[in-house]
């Protein structure tokens, strides 16, 4: 697929379309599956959601109509022979390929034409490339749309022979990267040796992208090369979905925060194994309660900082074996005792967790080995301990202002477990001080 300044134009201003000469759609079922055959297009609407149209015919009518009115068990996964997988030939030649699409028919009244109608969540074409030059590299090439804000570091010529500052051009993890930033939309480019510039590479630039900015980076083109394919990707970016801007771990606006911007990528490309990490999974639910307020993102940054201490550094922490064998002593001593039943297995309870670490302890270990500020750790074992339950501040706007700072706080030690799993050093924001000052962030020796 050809990505020039007009099909981007296109993309960015909900009017792409496809027109095909041939759509066919296959049910997901190995034996004897509904096939519907016929011409069709493919568009985006105005929220940018991809859509399909197509004119077919029944074929068997007492099979497929029944098929679209079955009833389906409220909580339950719909089985895989409800959907359907496309292959599309546009009006140049190209095949398109989607799956598990949901149709909804409507039938003529002479029961042999139909409409189908569907949301694509994205749609993608192989093209075989017999000589590729520099087969050796692989190439990636990212369209955006929204307003991110980067350092840029180097000048765009323009066709009226001025300039502008919008790129920002650097090399890291053996990949050189290139983006532009425009208005309206983001243009990422890399390119690599095949073995550093793979699938998973870009799924984490996304998502060490997101963290910096704020925003879930939600891509809307993809082109990459493999060997002896050019594959292209084109997905629905909602723009209806709400996407506000969580407070970012450090400044990336200006060409001096360039540092910050290039050593983050570096660290989580390098240090994040992969994809779809928990370390990624609990930035989102941050962000995605950070949409509704500042207020209601309490309870998910609280527990996200625990989860994150759970998942990556319990297994640090080495048990008190003392205290464990006088734990055992005292279960045994509880279990012998005449004390009522509710009372043995609360008094046990206690006792079973003694010596073993908890989030908090665990926390507290990394203030002595000064990764991060006690009163950090303080003022999130606040925040934890008030988040489960109703809150109310709204006629008392000094104990409202206090929480808010317990919140941002919080955010503080969230990122910078993310930069101790990530062995990030540099600056950062300090959402605990007045005017919000920026620091320096520097490991110590746990």
């Amino acid at each position: 697929m050809i990505v020039n300044e007009k099909t981007i134009d296109k993309f960015i201003s909900n009017s792409f379309e496809i027109d095909c000469i041939d759509i066919r759609l296959t049910q997901k079922k190995n034996k004897d599956p509904i096939v519907y055959t016929g011409p069709g297009t493919i568009y985006q609407d105005e929220h940018g959601i991809l859509q399909l149209k197509l004119y077919s015919k029944l074929s068997d009518a007492d099979k497929e109509i029944p098929h679209h009115f079955k009833h389906h068990k409220p909580g339950k996964i719909i089985p895989n022979d409800y959907f359907f997988t496309l292959k599309a030939t546009d009006m140049s030649g190209n095949e398109w390929l989607a799956d598990n699409i949901w149709i909804s028919v409507n039938v003529s009244s002479t029961l042999t034409n139909v409409i189908i109608k569907s949301k694509l969540d994205e749609i993608k074409t192989i093209e075989l490339k017999e000589a590729r030059a520099n087969a050796e590299k692989n190439y990636l090439h990212i369209i955006i749309p929204g307003q991110y804000k980067i350092p840029c570091n180097e000048k765009e010529s323009l066709s009226n022979g001025g300039w502008r500052l919008n790129r920002a051009v650097f090399s890291t993890n053996e990949i050189n990267f290139e983006f532009k930033k425009y208005d309206g939309y983001l243009i990422i480019y890399a390119y690599a040796k095949t073995q550093y510039l793979d699938k998973n590479v870009y799924l984490k630039l996304i998502e060490a992208l997101s963290i910096i900015t704020g925003f879930t980076v939600r891509p809307m083109v993809i082109t990459s090369t493999k060997k002896d394919k050019e594959i292209s990707e084109i997905r629905s970016v909602d723009n209806s979905f709400s996407n506000k801007e969580l407070s970012p771990p450090f400044k990336h606006f200006s060409t001096t925060e360039f540092e910050s911007f290039i050593g983050f990528i570096g660290k989580y490309l390098t240090n994040i194994k992969d994809p779809f990490s928990d370390l990624f999974g609990f930035w989102l639910k941050i962000n995605r309660a950070w949409q509704s307020s500042v207020m209601y993102s309490d309870l998910a940054i609280a527990v996200s900082v625990e989860g994150i201490v759970n998942t990556y550094f319990m297994d640090k922490w080495a048990p008190d074996k003392k205290r464990i064998k006088s734990a055992e002593l005292a279960k045994r001593l509880i279990e012998g005792c005449g004390l009522d039943l509710d009372i043995r297995n609360y008094l046990l309870s206690s006792a079973g967790r003694f010596g073993l670490a908890t989030s908090k302890n665990i926390l507290y270990k990394l203030v002595e080995s000064n990764n991060i500020e006690k009163r950090l750790v303080d003022q999130w074992d606040k925040l934890r301990n008030k988040a489960v339950h109703p809150i109310n501040f709204e006629n008392d706007p000094v104990k409202k202002q206090k929480y808010i700072d317990l919140i941002f706080a919080s955010l503080v030690l969230f990122y910078q477990l993310i930069f101790i799993m990530i062995k990030y050093e540099g600056k950062y924001i300090d959402y605990t001080e007045k005017n919000w000052p920026e620091k320096e962030f520097n490991l110590k020796k746990e």
